[in-house]
């Protein structure tokens, strides 16, 4: 009698196990390798959320799972082809420099927040200058150094970049 409440206990015990099987991940940002805040997960056991860190976790019995959020690419994955790690590609949504100016009724302060708002003419001249036109002291710099020395980002950050999509 003890033997068989034994072994239900191990099938017990085991049942559990196998149910709380999960494998954990972590969702990346292509560009700049932070962990991505609340991106959406959707698979055939469910809907989960990641969290401040990036992770999330899925049971064993998933074989695919798709990865949304608003600021980034949608991606669609098997988990077979991840190990524990999904990078997403942002959408890039950059505004460089806005300025506003507006026409409202007038008063003490008003004036003199435009008073201290209006740029003087040096202002404006610095602000229209081309920085292209005229000697760039810094730039002959690039010209004095061997190229063989200078360290190529691009060509470095583009080949991270071709061997993330060929993966993607």
């Amino acid at each position: 009698m003890d033997i068989k409440r034994i072994f239900l206990f191990c099938l017990l015990v085991a049942g559990c196990l196998q149910l709380s099987a999960q494998r954990k991940f972590i969702a990346i940002d292509v560009d700049n390798l932070n962990p991505i805040v609340g991106a959406t997960v959707q698979s055939n056991v469910g809907t989960c959320i990641t969290d401040s860190t990036g992770r999330f976790a899925l049971p064993d019995t998933c074989k695919m799972m798709f990865l949304t959020h608003i600021n980034y690419e949608n991606r669609l994955v098997k988990l077979a082809e991840v190990r524990d790690t999904v990078y997403l590609i942002s959408k890039d949504f950059n505004l460089h420099e806005l300025v506003v100016f507006g026409v409202g009724r007038q008063d003490d302060k008003m004036e003199e927040l435009n008073k201290r708002l209006r740029l003087q003419e040096k202002d404006v001249q610095m602000l229209s200058a081309n920085p292209n036109q005229g000697l760039n002291v810094l730039g002959l710099l690039k010209y004095l150094i061997p190229r063989k020395w200078l360290k190529d980002n691009k060509a470095d950050r583009k080949k991270r970049l071709e061997e993330i999509l060929d993966d993607y």
